[in-house]
């Protein structure tokens, strides 16, 4: 082989392998042992879905709500992805969230119809409490309850809190670990200092879920456009989903008055022996706290209680005024055709709009056709408020039912007529009122009757009508459900004299 031929075959060769570098060394393959196990390569699962966002950042809840499972109160249901709520007594919805640590809380919402409040319920320490703007029928701001004191008697009180319907607004909650504030459209209206643990709700807005949010809506059609948590700082802050409400099966019983108070307390000094009071309902809507109050303090007494109505049996009342689960439905003993005044020693005619059925002398007519009652019971209600008076005995009223001796006729006049009075500032029923329709406050029927009536919340202690309950001669009027309990007390105070 020439010498030229073999630089050119070595060449090649060395070309060659210099094309093959690129390549990957092959895999040896063991002379021994057991083959290698592949094990296959899988992506890592997803990361599990956190209920805690970052903190400062925004979340929506409307997606977590489902107003089948979630609604306590009221006739809610969603759509286009907003919440709406009819109108109705307490309509509130508990939602399955329930913040820990320090957050915001914001809702925009725009209310349609109504008059009253739009509420927010947060957890704060161990307590819970409502935000609620326009509230209480008089304008009202603030946090309640505090310590049992609501919004128109605790430091948070805000006058001219005002809602204006088919406007959008704004309700914006700070909770920090020592204060909680609040914003409507971004003016601060409650400023409050405190960890909380002495906040709970209002009998009118129980909730399940100690530590659940929730929105409300009082008598007031109501669209829900956001309703967003943002949660501050890092560690305990989470967002935990709260426990289902448990709902209990209705009771195959036949519902039945509550029973009295255990083991009656009598008044030190004082027995009540023979003493009866009888306390008058509405057959539909009466004010359950307005019964259920004075009459626990007047059993604690010793004094023996009787149930009366236009007519006899089932009583209902008013949703969430203060009842039990079992619905609070109360059977009336008598008619009022059956009672005679000789047979107790006062009678108290508990609120509700309800009561409205007792009016005898009034000339309006309401929209709810079961609070015009008929003349004849009209007249019953009539005649015992004359007899009670005629023997000196005390006629008492709470609430909307001081409009029942408003328009009693003694003698061709109102026996509230120059009488010192109490009465609520919070609407009457919907109707005609001197030929037009209106809601008007329940103060209305006392004072077209010549009443003298009392600054709300002006007895005893002020800015609150825990005590509001005026004693003129035989008659005996409060303000409110709130002046329930103090009903009840002075009655029995009242009897022993």
């Amino acid at each position: 082989m020439s010498r030229n031929l073999i630089l050119s075959v070595a060449l090649a060769v060395m070309l060659g392998c210099n094309r093959n570098t690129s390549k990957p060394a092959p895999v040896p393959t063991p002379t021994n042992g057991p083959e290698p196990t592949l094990v296959p390569t899988t992506p890592p699962p997803p990361a599990a879905r956190t209920n805690t966002p970052p903190a400062g950042r925004w979340e929506s809840l409307l997606d977590a709500i489902d107003p089948a499972r979630d609604a306590v109160a009221g006739t809610w249901t969603k759509r286009g992805g907003e919440l709406h709520v009819a109108a109705g007594t307490g309509a509130r919805l508990a939602l399955p969230v329930a913040p820990g640590g320090e957050y915001d809380l914001r809702t925009s919402f725009m209310r349609h119809t109504g008059q009253h409040s739009i509420a927010l319920f947060f957890p704060h320490g161990t307590g819970r409490a409502a935000f609620e703007a326009d509230a209480w029928g008089e304008h009202l701001g603030g946090i309640q309850n505090i310590a049992g004191r609501t919004i128109r008697d605790n430091p948070t009180r805000r006058a001219n809190v005002q809602l204006e319907n088919g406007r959008r607004h704004t309700l914006t909650l700070e909770v920090r670990a020592g204060r909680v504030r609040g914003f409507l459209d971004d003016q601060q209206i409650v400023s409050f200092d405190g960890d909380g643990n002495n906040f709970a709700l209002s009998d009118l807005w129980t909730l399940p879920g100690g530590k659940s949010l929730g929105l409300g809506a009082w008598e007031s059609e109501t669209t829900f456009h956001t309703f967003e948590l943002r949660r501050m700082g890092s560690g305990s802050n989470t967002i935990a989903q709260a426990a289902p409400a448990v709902t209990a099966p209705p009771s195959a019983v036949r519902p039945t008055p509550p029973a009295p108070t255990p083991a009656p307390m009598p008044t030190p000094g004082w027995t009540s022996t023979g003493k009866r009071v009888l306390i008058v309902l509405a057959n539909q809507d009466f004010f359950y706290r307005e019964y259920g109050d004075p009459r626990a303090e007047l059993e604690k007494a010793g004094v023996r209680v009787t149930v009366a109505a236009g007519v006899r049996g089932v009583c209902r009342p008013h949703a969430n005024s203060g009842q039990g689960a079992d619905g609070g439905i109360v059977q009336a003993e008598l008619t009022l055709a059956d009672v005679k005044a000789d047979d107790y020693d006062a009678i108290l005619f508990s609120g509700g709009w309800g009561s409205s059925m007792y009016q005898f002398a009034f000339q309006g007519r309401y929209a709810n056709a079961a609070y015009n009652g008929n003349a004849a019971i009209k007249r019953e209600a009539n005649r015992l408020i004359g007899d009670f008076l005629k023997q000196d005995k005390y006629v008492c009223a709470l609430c909307n039912a001081v409009s029942v001796l408003a328009w009693a006729r003694i003698d061709g006049q109102s026996p509230l007529k120059g009488k010192r009075v109490c009465a609520p500032t919070r609407q009457a029923a919907a109707g005609i009122y001197n030929g037009q329709q209106a809601q008007p406050s329940c103060r209305w029927h006392p004072e077209q009757n010549g009443a003298q009536l009392v600054p709300a919340g002006s007895i005893g202690r002020p800015n609150t009508a825990e005590d509001d309950v005026v004693v003129d001669g035989k008659i005996v009027t409060g303000e409110d459900d709130i002046s329930a309990r103090e009903m009840g007390r002075r009655i029995v105070q009242l009897l022993a004299k």
